[in-house]
């Protein structure tokens, strides 16, 4: 399990769907960042996979939240 996944993990047993928002929105502006700011011969593929990836992964957990509801 990689950092995100435990970040993910804590905020769902501790039931914090408002933390869960935050750190998506807070990858979601990285990841528009990213798209934004473009430098000569930087390619942003791998970070632009993570963060998505990343945000996926936090819309799954949110997903289990609307479930229990």
């Amino acid at each position: 399990m990689n950092a995100i996944e435990q970040i993910i993990a804590g905020y769902v047993s501790l039931k914090n769907r408002q933390a869960l928002e935050e750190l998506r929105d807070h990858r979601q502006r990285l990841l528009d960042g990213v798209r934004a700011h473009s430098v000569p011969g930087f390619r942003p593929t791998v970070v632009h996979d993570t963060l998505r990836e990343e945000i996926e992964l936090i819309e799954a957990a949110l997903a289990r939240f609307d479930e229990d509801a």
